[in-house]
């Protein structure tokens, strides 16, 4: 029987074992978060090139797999030379939107009654028009950053695709009892499950958001929609906030260029309706229990990972914590802590082992001890 001081131990050990990993995974930033995100696109093309291959047994698994990783690297492509056709613009169209600031700020200025409020002041102030150019000379060196970051995401993808032969093998030298191993194989099974159908849905409803989002916009006039439009289908990668932030920023833009309140108005509410309608009755139905996590998680997650990882952390924080806690499952030592963080008390997400494995209380088996 386990004493309180042996509990006290475990769980002593326990904490600093998940601060460790916590130091260890934002010191090891630069080399881990590449390397997450190389794992997630080889499961996104992995997954789409398997579909592909499903449809018809004539079409060819090598065929789709092309296919797949030409649309995906074309889509990036793609995305980075709109974002550099929007910086050109920005720039060429920066006298309009500063005479129009001016006009928002004037009329703020006439309803406050503040005298010194108008653009002109608050650059001399604040040196706006120069932290813009700043902050468009640091877009431009992030964007050098990205594609020379692609690359290197590219490499770790094309050897994860070389190396997928070989991974059976290693499961059967990694696990010689057969017990583990099928074990293991269902923990994997269950993890690239979850992944492949957030990755999937995700996706979709993010298309059906920025395919509204686009026909809106570009039907009110806003400068750049193209731009807006994959901005939106980015951000809706990020729970939660990802899809209010994809309202937000093409509003504030709106606000700037068009000279009716109406308009914006308009503007917001085809944004929002799409987010809302979309968000709250397509995608819950097609999600289903994919990530099992409760909405409180999902907040913490998003700030964990955005603090270690940055953008990518945000990208990427409900996967990976659906990760965690399907292995955290799998240790009655830790198995409290994937309880906590599941949205049902069920971390293992299969009803199947439930009722199959434990000791006959719906609990499956560890398959292993800490």
């Amino acid at each position: 029987m386990m004493t309180t001081a042996d509990t006290t131990i475990r769980a002593t050990l326990l904490f600093l074992a998940g601060m460790a990993l916590l130091a260890l995974l934002y010191f090891t930033r630069e080399l881990l978060a590449p390397f997450a995100l190389a794992i997630f696109i080889w499961l996104i093309i992995d997954a789409f090139a398997r579909w592909m291959n499903d449809l018809s047994p004539k079409f060819p698994y090598w065929l789709a797999l092309t296919i797949a990783v030409l649309s995906v690297v074309g889509l990036m492509v793609g995305f980075i030379f709109v974002i550099v056709d929007t910086v050109g613009d920005v720039v060429k169209d920066a006298p309009r939107y500063e005479a129009r600031l001016t006009e928002i700020f004037s009329y703020l200025a006439d309803k406050t009654g503040q005298e010194n409020m108008s653009f002109a002041t608050l650059n001399e102030n604040f040196k706006i028009t120069e932290k813009i150019e700043g902050g468009l000379g640091t877009f431009a060196a992030t964007v050098q950053g990205v594609l020379s970051e692609f690359f290197l995401i590219a490499l770790y993808v094309a050897f994860l695709f070389a190396a997928q032969s070989s991974f059976p093998k290693k499961m059967d030298d990694l696990f010689p009892n057969a017990g583990r191993r099928v074990q293991a194989a269902k923990v994997g099974e269950r993890i690239r499950a979850s992944i492949e159908k957030y990755l999937s849905v995700q996706t979709i409803i993010s298309l059906m958001q920025t395919v509204v989002s686009y026909i809106g916009m570009t039907a009110l006039g806003l400068d750049n929609a193209l731009f807006w439009a994959l901005v939106i289908f980015v951000l809706n990668y990020i729970p939660i906030v990802g899809g209010l932030f994809a309202v937000l920023f093409p509003v504030l833009f709106a606000v700037v260029q068009f000279d009716s309140l109406g308009r914006v108005a308009m503007l917001a509410g085809v944004l929002f309706g799409a987010q809302t309608i979309i968000g709250n009755t397509i995608q819950p139905k097609m999600m289903g229990d994919s990530m099992n996590l409760s909405a409180l998680v999902v907040i913490l997650a998003l700030s964990v990972w955005s603090a270690l990882w940055g953008g990518v952390g945000a990208f990427l924080s409900a996967p990976l914590t659906v990760i965690i806690m399907i292995i955290l499952a799998q240790f009655p030592t830790t198995r409290w802590i994937a309880v906590l963080l599941s949205a049902d008390g069920n971390p293992d997400m299969d009803d199947g082992d439930s009722k199959d494995g434990g000791s006959g209380d719906g609990d499956p088996k560890p398959v292993a001890s800490l």
